[in-house]
């Protein structure tokens, strides 16, 4: 199979972030785009949980290339200016982003919802994706 046509996915990277709400939790390359699963705890610094979105400006840098792959969609998260509001503190929100995909090779990423954040947007930064550390999927 061509190499660029296999689906891999990356259970849980090595990263570094200072948003400790939302959870990395798989890197799925599809030859055709790249999807990353994530997983948000409400906050109990509201009392009901607070709430959470996507921007719609979020995008994968690719490194140390530093080419910008733009969001294409999401799933189960809000784009833009509507908010997903929790019923209470307990509750996650698991959601998918969609990307162009990553040009395929071991590399690092770092997906970027706001650059300059203040640390409460969802920003991952080296993101290791090794192909040797990846499950090769059907």
């Amino acid at each position: 199979m061509d190499k660029s046509l296999a689906k891999y996915l990356f259970s849980a990277p090595r990263h570094n972030t200072p948003c400790k709400q939302v959870q990395l939790l798989r890197v799925i390359s599809e030859g055709d785009f790249t999807r990353v699963d994530m997983g948000y705890q409400a906050t109990s610094l509201y009392e009901r949980g607070g709430w959470v979105r996507i921007s719609e400006h979020t995008f994968i840098q690719v490194l140390p290339s530093g080419e910008k792959l733009k969001l294409n969609g999401a799933e189960n998260i809000p784009v833009g200016e509507i908010k997903h509001e929790f019923k209470n503190t307990k509750e996650w929100l698991y959601f998918s982003l969609f990307f162009p995909p990553v040009p395929f090779k071991t590399c690092k990423v770092n997906l970027i919802e706001k650059e300059n954040s203040t640390g409460t947007d969802f920003n991952f930064y080296d993101i290791e994706l090794r192909i040797s550390e990846a499950i090769k999927l059907l």
